[in-house]
């Protein structure tokens, strides 16, 4: 099922929270809202599931307007951060928990609920474990009883805020790669709430990154890495080295000088040479296990210029702390204000 939102705006008194949202997610699509803490995802989330009404704008699912709907009535699935389980309940009980609340006309008879459930808990690879209680299972069983539960009533739409932020690395790690599993088996319209850039470009067919209540670019992994449309979302999908226009000039040959040019660590390398100008110096070589992390210092920086080497490829650079180096830059995006100007490689 398609999801259509069309200027979407929220306040929560003299606060906006939402301002003027577009944003279509389209049928099977698994869609991440990625952002800083108070950027406004949570609600757009909850907007969308009916538990929060927009000031203005309007939500469609499959070109039915459904702004005014309770949750209830929107046919949504909800997965919380915490879980939300019933800790009196069994693990089938709370899978349960949503058949058995629904009107009698839509209730299931108590053999097609205990196939549904065992179904739902076969799907999520808890099959036997239907008889224990919550505080028995591991965080990441009890996410995926939530995930189970939501999926009872067969939602059109499945939402999901921040569902793994309370596991642990590990965890979390193993679960997206499980849940992406699960959606391409189901094809359930789906979206995921995070600020973590990494489960984002792990799971999502699109990401949309938001800042002050605004969808600052919607596209693809990829594209939001190699093609970033502000310094925000630059900034925000990982660490970047930012060069005025006399340094980028000079080791990207682009001469501009009202931009600043934007590099990845990863598509930075130091180079040592005779005729390396003195003022670019290796600071810092930290070994990080399958990367290494190299800092170089330069006097008009605020802070280090950074590459990062893959192990098998800094064995080889001869770099050394003290060591002048120039910089060799791979790839690079240029910034007017808070314009993109243009991205390139060589």
């Amino acid at each position: 099922m398609s999801i259509e939102l069309s200027s979407i705006a929220y306040a929560y008194g003299n606060a906006p929270a939402l301002d003027g949202i577009d944003l279509t997610i389209e049928s099977g699509e698994l869609l991440a809202l990625l952002g800083p803490s108070g950027c406004g995802k949570t609600t757009l989330l909850r907007v969308i599931a009916g538990l929060e009404f927009p000031d203005r704008g309007s939500v469609r699912f499959a070109g039915r307007d459904v702004t005014a709907l309770s949750t209830r009535k929107r046919h949504v699935g909800f997965v919380f951060q915490h879980y939300a389980l019933f800790n009196h309940l069994t693990v089938f009980e709370n899978v349960a928990f949503g058949l058995r609340v629904r009107g009698w006309r839509l209730r299931p008879r108590r053999a097609a609920l205990q196939a549904r459930v065992q179904e739902l808990l076969d799907l999520v690879q808890l099959g036997d474990l239907g008889q224990r209680y919550p505080a028995q299972l591991s965080g990441g069983q009890r996410q995926r009883v939530a995930l189970a539960r939501a999926l009872a009533v067969d939602p059109e739409i499945l939402l999901l805020d921040e569902p793994f932020g309370a596991l642990d690395a590990r965890v979390r790690s193993d679960l997206r790669r499980w849940l992406r599993g699960l959606h391409d088996r189901i094809h359930v319209t789906s979206v995921f709430v995070t600020h973590d850039q990494e489960e984002a470009f792990d799971l999502a067919d699109r990401i949309a990154v938001m800042n002050r209540g605004k969808i600052e670019q919607l596209a693809d992994p990829k594209t939001l890495y190699t093609q970033p449309a502000s310094p925000f979302v630059c900034r925000f999908l990982g660490e970047v080295n930012e060069l005025p226009p006399a340094l980028h000039a000079r080791w990207t040959g682009v001469v501009l000088s009202d931009v600043v040019a934007f590099v990845r660590p990863h598509d930075t390398e130091f180079v040592i040479a005779d005729d390396a100008p003195n003022d670019l110096r290796i600071e810092t070589i930290r070994d990080l296990g399958p990367t290494v992390r190299v800092e170089a210092r330069h006097p008009s920086l605020d802070k280090p210029l950074v590459a990062v080497y893959e192990r098998g490829r800094f064995g080889a650079s001869g770099l050394a702390a003290g060591a002048a180096v120039s910089a060799r830059i791979q790839r690079w995006s240029l910034f007017r204000g808070d314009e993109v100007f243009s991205a390139a490689d060589r």
